[in-house]
């Protein structure tokens, strides 16, 4: 888990809010999405990211904190607000 760094450049392939699901749920659906499949097609994302630290790493209302992250061969970007898929 990488929590410096900017974003690419680039507009993302997908941005999907968070906060109507869990994080966990918004960042499987978001890289399903870009790669049209399935989300129970993709890997457990546990492997990747602590998903539970994730979210209280991010639950400050205050931070402006993003973490980066590779997932299921993307630049995934999740912010209180959003999760970005590159």
């Amino acid at each position: 888990m990488n929590c410096s760094g900017g974003r690419t450049d680039g507009p993302p392939l997908v941005r999907q809010q968070t906060g109507t699901s869990s994080l966990a749920m918004a960042i499987l659906r978001a890289v399903a999405t870009a790669e049209n499949i399935d989300p129970q097609s993709l890997g457990p994302l546990g492997d990747v990211v602590d998903p539970e630290a994730l979210e209280r790493f991010l639950d400050d209302p205050d931070s402006a904190a993003h973490v980066t992250f590779s997932y299921a061969g993307h630049r995934v970007v999740v912010t209180d607000e959003a999760v970005e898929v590159y």
